[in-house]
């Protein structure tokens, strides 16, 4: 998802660009028209925005000092009432 998005994002941004017109001449063909560059730049950047929140809550809700630890050294703690017998 973030690798179509993010050059998606940067595309649409760079079409919204009216310096970049003569620069980069394939642009203006490339969405169509700003007010459509500007559609697809809204919605990329809100799906970005809505990936990060939903994996911050993900860390959030499974346990943030147990995550972060084990970033950081390697071992996640289970706990033993957590496992079936």
């Amino acid at each position: 998802m973030i690798v179509r998005l993010l050059p998606l994002m940067l595309l649409s941004g760079l079409r919204l660009s009216r310096a970049l017109d003569a620069a980069l001449p394939f642009l203006p063909d490339l969405f169509g028209g700003r007010p459509t560059a500007r559609t697809v730049h809204f919605i990329t950047a809100t799906l970005l925005v809505l990936f990060v929140l939903v994996h911050v809550v993900m860390v959030l809700v499974s346990g943030v000092f147990n995550n972060l630890r084990s970033m950081i050294t390697g071992r996640y703690a289970i706990d033993k009432e957590d496992t079936p017998s």
